[in-house]
């Protein structure tokens, strides 16, 4: 299963849900420059890009289940739909067990045990610190204590220089 083949089924997946599908689309853009940028191997390219365009996965379920799509209940409920989404697939057991590591944890900043895991958290948060508008602190919080790779802390400053430059207001 190729990345554009995974993209064509979680569109389909969303049922037309345009936030949802901007949303992963946006993250796989920047996991994918994250990851060219940080020179990883074509495996761990392509398992970076198919966990980016699956992260959430769980959001429609979660929004039904629970009322909103809050990050610690899709990790709850990611690794059951991700196996059942890439079943039929190509893809080896280990290539989708780490792909399911990954999308139950991506809300989660501590022990991160991998490149491919802390992309995605960087990606991942520099499209939710446009949606939900954070803070210069948050941004700074994240650029000095979560923020690893080259790339990454690269895009977080330019995108945000204005938020990171701001005097905080009281």
């Amino acid at each position: 299963m190729t990345v554009a083949e995974v993209v064509k089924k979680m569109v389909e997946y969303s049922e037309g849900d345009l936030h949802d599908i901007n949303h992963f689309m946006k993250v796989y853009a920047y996991a994918k420059t994250i990851a060219e940028g940080e020179n990883l191997s074509p495996e761990q390219q392509k398992l970076v890009e198919v966990t980016a365009v699956v992260h959430d996965i769980a959001c429609p379920l979660c929004r039904v289940k629970y009322g909103n799509a809050n990050g610690k209940h899709q990790e709850e409920e990611s690794a059951a739909l991700i196996k059942e989404f890439f079943a039929d697939s190509d893809m080896p057991k280990e290539f989708v067990d780490r792909v399911s590591y990954i999308v139950s944890h991506h809300h989660t900043i501590t022990g991160i045990d991998g490149i491919d895991y802390q992309i995605m958290i960087e990606a991942d948060y520099l499209v939710n610190a446009d949606e939900s508008n954070f803070s210069g602190n948050n941004v700074r919080n994240m650029l000095e204590k979560v923020f690893k790779t080259e790339t990454g802390k690269f895009l977080l400053q330019s995108m945000y220089q204005k938020r990171l430059n701001a005097k905080e207001e009281k």
